[in-house]
């Protein structure tokens, strides 16, 4: 269980009541723009105002439980996720004020830092994306189309050139071909 937020600390949270979280239900995933852990740590990255490698992962932390902990009151499903992520943060902690292993098996403090600063990066990059497709016009809303076209009909009528005499000539022609001769040899 976390301790509660001073009147110093409260200043630096985000505001929880502008998110209306606590009004969702707890099937829902998407919090009012928050799909995922990832969503809030990227709002909360926002909300210092530095760059999100410049971050620190201890301020950070501290506003990702004082949100988990407000959460966890009503819906306790969708706080599990967030859980998962600030055990990670943690972990993550940890890892940057450690020295590097000798074993190459796990990634560095650092590595991880990195990692995490790349997918925040490209999920703000895929959300502007996202953002930019919303804003296009839409057909049948913002445009419309032409309409349809008039059918054309066309119409087609064969012209023979030929007389009777070469109708039946070629009919001769085809039966000839089609009969069987018999070769004795």
């Amino acid at each position: 269980m976390t301790i509660p937020p001073t009147d110093q600390q409260a200043q630096g949270l985000i505001d929880l009541q502008d998110y209306n979280v606590l009004e969702r239900e707890a099937f829902f995933v998407d919090l009012d723009g928050f799909e995922g852990p990832l969503d809030l740590l990227l709002a909360l990255s926002r909300s210092q105002k530095v760059d999100i490698t410049k971050i620190s992962i201890l301020e950070l932390a501290e506003q990702y439980l004082a949100f988990i902990d407000s959460l966890r009151r009503k819906q306790l499903r969708i706080a599990a996720d967030y859980l998962v992520m600030a055990a990670w943060l943690a972990y993550l902690k940890t890892r940057l004020l450690l020295p590097d292993p000798e074993d190459e098996e796990e990634m560095s403090g650092e590595e991880m830092a990195a990692r995490l600063a790349f997918r925040l990066r490209r999920l703000e990059a895929m959300r502007e994306g996202a953002q930019r497709l919303m804003a296009r016009n839409r057909l049948g809303r913002d445009f419309f189309a032409r309409g349809a076209p008039e059918p054309v009909i066309v119409r087609t009528r064969s012209t023979y050139l030929d007389n009777l005499y070469d109708l039946l000539k070629a009919y001769a022609e085809k039966r000839e071909r089609n009969t069987v001769h018999t070769i004795r040899i």
